[in-house]
C-alpha cells in the first residue's frame, strides 16, 4: 500500500487546498485560510520521519483515502489526485520520495475558475468546433496539474560559418545593374544557460508542452506536498539522460540564433556549418503549474492546455463537417439571393 498524506483544515478537520489567488491553503467548508508557514508548525514531522522519505520504497497502485477509507487505484505515475467518492485532495507521498521527490516547483497563479473562462474564450472563438466541447459538461473536465520538468543549467561554446551577401543597385539611362558580393562570415562565442525546461513526462506531446513557455522563475519555491493539495500531479518517467538530448537540440538552436544576431553588417545571411559543444550541464527535478484537458473525436485526441502561472494558451480543435457546410450552404444562399435579385434592388 502506498503511503498518502492529506492536509487537513486547523479548525474544522476537512481537506485543504492549495488557493492560487492568495498563495495560501483554504478550506472549502469552513472557509479558513492558513499560510505555508502556520501548515509547517502544525504538521511538523520529526528528523526520523522526513529521512525515510529519502528512501526508495516498494509501489503499488493502489492507496487508501484517509478521510473515508476507500481503497482506489491510480496510475502508475499519478502523484496527486482526488478520491472519487469524498472528493478529498491525496497526495501519495512514496512517489514523491527518493530519486522522484522534487527539488524545487513554481505555484499556480491561476484557479480552476479561471482557467475555464480562458477555454471558454478561446473555445468560442473556434466556429467549426463540433458543439460538444463547448459544453458544460466538457468544459468542468479542465485539471490542474503538476507536470514534471527537468530544469538544466549549461554551458556552451561554438561556432557559426556561413554566406553574407552585400548588394548595390545603380541606374545608367535605361540600364539597371545590380552588384552582389559574397562574404565568408564566421562567428564564435560561449553562452551560460540557466533553467531549460525539458518535458520529463511521455504522456504529452513535447511541442505542446514547449509551446507554453515561458515560464517566470522568479516564482520558483523549495518543493513541499503541501503545494500538491488541490491539484493533480505526475512524477517523471524521461530520465535525465534521455532528456539530455532535447537539451542539446534546444540549446544549440538559441546559441545558433544567438550567433546570428550579431550578424548585422550584410543584406542576408545563411549559415552553411556549425560546430556546438555542451558542457557542465546539470539537471533539477521540478515541477511546473499546467491545466489540461483532452478531448475525443472521432477517436483522436485534441489537447488543450494553459500555462498555470502566465495564462498562456495552446490547443487543436477539430473541424465539424456538418458545421462547415452549413456555414458554406448559407454563403452560397447569400451570394445566390444577391446574384439573382440584387440587380433588381437597384434598378
Amino acid at each position: 500500500m502506498s503511503s498518502v498524506k492529506e492536509y487537513k483544515c486547523l479548525n474544522c478537520k476537512a481537506g485543504l487546498e492549495f488557493y492560487p489567488p492568495t498563495q495560501n491553503w483554504k478550506c472549502n467548508y469552513c472557509f479558513s485560510e492558513f499560510t505555508k508557514e502556520e501548515l509547517d508548525a502544525a504538521f511538523h514531522q520529526d528528523q526520523s520521519q522526513e529521512e525515510s522519505l529519502k528512501e526508495d520504497t516498494p509501489e503499488l497502485d493502489s492507496y487508501k483515502c484517509t478521510s473515508c477509507g476507500v481503497e482506489l487505484i491510480a496510475d502508475g505515475t499519478t502523484s496527486a489526485t482526488f478520491c472519487l467518492y469524498c472528493k478529498s485532495p491525496t497526495i501519495i507521498k512514496s512517489r514523491f520520495s527518493g530519486k522522484f521527490k522534487p527539488k524545487a516547483l513554481i505555484p499556480f497563479k491561476l484557479t480552476q475558475e479561471q482557467a475555464k473562462d480562458i477555454y471558454k474564450n478561446w473555445i468560442g472563438n473556434r466556429r467549426f468546433a463540433p458543439n460538444e466541447f463547448k459544453g458544460k459538461r466538457e468544459i468542468d473536465k479542465i485539471t490542474g496539474i503538476y507536470a514534471p520538468f527537468w530544469l538544466f543549467d549549461c554551458k556552451t561554446e561554438g561556432f557559426i560559418e556561413g554566406e553574407g551577401t552585400r548588394v548595390t543597385a545603380w541606374e545608367d539611362g535605361e540600364y539597371r545593374y545590380t552588384k552582389t558580393k559574397y562574404y565568408r562570415v564566421v562567428r564564435s562565442g560561449n553562452a551560460e544557460y540557466h533553467k531549460v525546461p525539458v518535458d520529463a513526462s511521455k504522456k504529452l506531446d513535447d511541442k505542446y508542452m514547449h509551446l507554453i513557455e515561458p515560464y517566470n522563475y522568479k516564482d520558483l519555491k523549495e518543493f513541499s506536498m503541501q503545494y500538491m493539495s488541490g491539484f493533480m500531479a505526475e512524477k517523471y518517467d524521461v530520465e535525465s539522460e534521455e532528456a539530455k538530448g532535447i537539451l542539446k537540440e534546444r540549446v544549440e538552436e538559441y546559441f545558433e540564433e544567438r550567433l546570428k544576431g550579431t550578424v548585422n553588417e550584410y543584406d542576408s545571411y545563411s549559415v552553411r556549418s556549425n560546430e556546438m559543444r555542451i558542457s557542465n550541464s546539470k539537471e533539477d527535478y521540478s515541477m511546473l503549474p499546467i491545466y489540461l484537458l483532452i478531448n475525443k473525436y472521432k477517436g483522436k485526441d485534441h489537447v488543450f492546455i494553459i500555462n498555470g502561472q502566465t495564462g498562456k494558451v495552446v490547443g487543436d480543435t477539430p473541424i465539424s463537417r456538418s458545421k462547415q457546410l452549413a456555414f458554406a450552404g448559407v454563403i452560397f444562399a447569400i451570394v445566390w439571393v444577391l446574384a439573382v435579385f440584387g440587380g433588381a434592388l437597384f434598378v
